[in-house]
């Protein structure tokens, strides 16, 4: 309990202070998130006989974030992407060629890939979430979301979990405590609103309600979606290079789904 509290107290002030300032600490700060969340994604399709190429994997997960980064001040930098990915899809088959692994060069082919989409594609929303006010508040409302969802989850599964949500990927969690998650994220996104138009009744109460449900199931999803691989690589933590919290990708599961869903639900609903 203690590392845990330890680890908490150390990391949480860097966190808050990347993010509010942003720029070149923000980045850093997600490129180093991401770099070892794939790292422990490779290593757990490792346990499963996989070998996934890890430099392409590295190298394209940074650069699609390098260039997320450099397009908030580049937007025509934007139709870059599509060639990142492109590039990275041909030069996993082109690793698998040269690379004398043939027994099983589609799997690892496909593992390389499916690491570069789902940490470096799906992990620089972060930064595009961050960039949409100065001041990072919509992450800051995301990171309190899922907080207050996770917590409830815990408490409320914890006293009064009978049922389980998903036997097989993660038997701990319940119905129960799924529904007091959703129920969290919720109240903290009309929190959010009453705090960001400094109001009582704020007038977008439908749009934070909806932040609220979206953050609600897919915080949720995203973190058994996590689950999924370490139950398929038969682990409990994707690492431990965190005392007390197991690995980075254990930290940042329910924020991969989230981020982008959130971002594209702001941008085409909420700051229209």
């Amino acid at each position: 309990m203690m590392e845990r509290l330890f680890t908490i107290l150390a990391a949480v002030p860097i966190i808050f202070a990347c993010t509010y300032f942003g720029g070149i600490w923000f980045f850093l700060l997600v490129s180093v998130l991401a770099t070892i969340s794939i790292n422990e994604f490779y290593n757990l399709m490792k346990k499963k006989g996989f070998n996934p190429y890890y430099t392409l994997g590295n190298f394209f997960s940074l650069l699609i974030i390098v260039l997320i980064h450099n397009t908030l001040k580049h937007p025509d930098w934007e139709p870059v992407s599509s060639a990142i990915l492109t590039a990275a899809i041909i030069s996993c088959f082109c690793a698998g060629i040269f690379i004398r692994r043939s027994a099983q060069a589609t799997a690892n082919i496909s593992v390389t890939v499916l690491g570069i989409l789902y940490v470096g594609w799906l992990f620089s929303y972060l930064v595009l979430l961050r960039a949409l006010t100065d001041n990072g508040i919509f992450l800051f409302f995301l990171m309190f979301a899922v907080w207050i969802a996770d917590t409830l989850a815990y408490i409320v599964g914890k006293k009064i979990g009978k049922r389980q949500l998903s036997p097989y990927i993660s038997p701990k969690k319940t119905v129960e405590g799924a529904i007091a998650g959703f129920i969290g994220a919720m109240i903290a996104a009309i929190a959010f609103g009453m705090f960001y138009e400094n109001t009582l009744i704020p007038a977008n109460m439908i749009h934070y309600l909806l932040m609220g449900a979206l953050i609600g199931v897919f915080a949720q999803i995203s973190d058994i979606s996590e689950s999924i691989i370490k139950r398929d690589a038969g682990v409990k933590d994707s690492s431990n290079i965190v005392p007390g919290h197991g690995g980075v990708l254990d930290r940042m599961d329910s924020f991969i789904f989230t981020a982008p869903i959130l971002y594209y639900y702001i941008t085409v609903f909420f700051l229209r």
